[in-house]
C-alpha cells in the first residue's frame, strides 16, 4: 500500500494566491489530506512551514520543533514537491503502518486517539 497527498490547504490564506510580504520570512500552518493511492478518502494531517528568518524573529525562548518544515524561502511548488516526496516514501502493509511513518513528520488528526 502507498500513500498520496490528495489535498493541501491553509486556513490563513488561499495558497494559490498567497505571496508573503517577505519570501524569506514567513510562517504557514498547512493542512494535508493524505490517503491511499487507490482508495477514496483521506486523513487530515498538519505541518508548520517557516523560514529561519521567521524563527529568528518570532522565537526568543526554547521551543520544541515537532511537525516543522524549515525552508529558505517561500516557493509553494518546492514545498509541495518536498512534502509529496516524503509521502511517496511512506508505504506499508496496511494504513496503520503507513500512518506510523507519516506521523513522524506530520501531526495526524487521530494521534493519541483512544476509542
Amino acid at each position: 500500500m502507498r500513500a498520496v497527498l490528495k489535498g493541501i490547504s491553509c486556513d490563513e490564506c488561499n495558497l494559490k494566491e498567497y505571496v508573503p510580504e517577505d519570501r524569506r520570512c514567513f510562517f504557514l500552518n498547512l493542512h494535508l489530506c493524505i490517503g491511499l493511492i487507490d482508495k477514496s478518502g483521506a486523513d487530515n494531517f498538519e505541518l508548520y512551514v517557516c523560514t529561519p528568518e521567521w524563527l529568528n524573529k518570532a522565537i526568543w525562548e526554547p521551543k520544541w520543533g515537532r511537525y516543522l518544515l524549515i525552508v529558505q524561502e517561500y516557493d509553494l511548488l518546492i514545498i509541495e514537491e518536498f512534502i509529496r516526496g516524503y509521502i511517496e516514501q511512506c508505504d506499508g502493509a496496511d494504513w496503520n503502518a503507513i500512518v506510523a511513518k507519516l506521523a513522524r513528520m506530520f501531526a495526524w488528526e487521530f494521534e493519541d486517539y483512544q476509542a
